[in-house]
């Protein structure tokens, strides 16, 4: 007797472990993630940098990231990530093949956008999105130099400036000295959010609780600062929170 209840309860036991392996299997490749449940308004696909990853995109995620560098001599928005090759895709020819009842959120990552270069960027994005008939409060620009920002808050984009990497890995002397220099640049640009890896979250509930955050993981949300990204997710002032978007096609 002893044995037939001992081999049920294996059998049982395997059972359970083979659900759990398939459940977690399922969730890895699935797009609406269990450790993302009741979140769904707030994620965003993170680096959709082509048109096939863009089709897929759009049909799970209300949120889409992209990466910008400005060709001054074409006078072209080219969607692309240095160092990797461009691949000749357009801002114009992306929002182009959006269709006009889908619309997502857009989040810029505009890699060489300056003070220097802002007007002139901000010309072309008003003309691409004008085209589009796109509103610009549902476009984020994003930037590692703040000054370059008040030009397009002006207009009635959404901003933000992409911190310093890796403020949680800073000593306390260097993170006091960024700290400081944050807190100036909100000052001198009250209308500006602040955007970092989820691994900063605790650094900017502590020191900017009240600042609209714009934030991202990557990989695995399970493997990953799960729970930074879990406190991020139930935070009012956490706008977005970006996670890897695997498409079977596309950069």
């Amino acid at each position: 007797m002893g044995l037939i209840m001992t081999r049920g309860k294996l059998k049982y036991l395997g059972f359970g472990i083979l659900t759990l392996f398939l459940i977690g299997v399922v969730n890895h490749y699935a797009t609406c993630k269990l450790e993302l449940l009741g979140h769904y308004s707030k994620i965003g696909a993170h680096r959709v940098n082509s048109i096939e990853k863009l089709n897929l995109a759009v049909k799970h995620f209300e949120i889409i990231e992209l990466d910008l560098e400005y060709d001054e001599v074409n006078k072209v928005m080219d969607v692309n990530h240095p160092p990797a090759t461009s691949i000749n895709l357009s801002l114009e020819n992306y929002t182009s093949l959006i269709d006009s009842n889908q619309q997502p959120f857009l989040w810029l990552d505009i890699k060489n956008l300056t003070k220097n270069n802002s007007n002139e960027i901000l010309n072309r994005l008003s003309e691409v999105f004008k085209r589009s008939n796109y509103p610009l409060n549902e476009v984020l620009i994003e930037t590692q130099n703040p000054e370059a920002l008040p030009v397009f808050a002006k207009a009635g984009f959404k901003t933000s400036y992409y911190l310093p990497y890796g403020l949680c890995k800073m000593d306390d002397d260097e993170l006091s000295k960024t700290v400081t220099g944050i807190k100036e640049v909100l000052n001198n640009h009250p209308n500006i959010a602040i955007s970092s890896d989820v691994q900063d979250y605790e650094i900017l509930a502590k020191f900017f609780p009240r600042i609209t955050k714009y934030t991202w993981t990557t990989g695995s949300v399970f493997r990953n600062h799960f729970i930074q990204t879990q406190k991020a997710l139930r935070d009012p002032n956490v706008a977005i929170v970006l996670v890897t978007y695997k498409a079977p096609s596309g950069k």
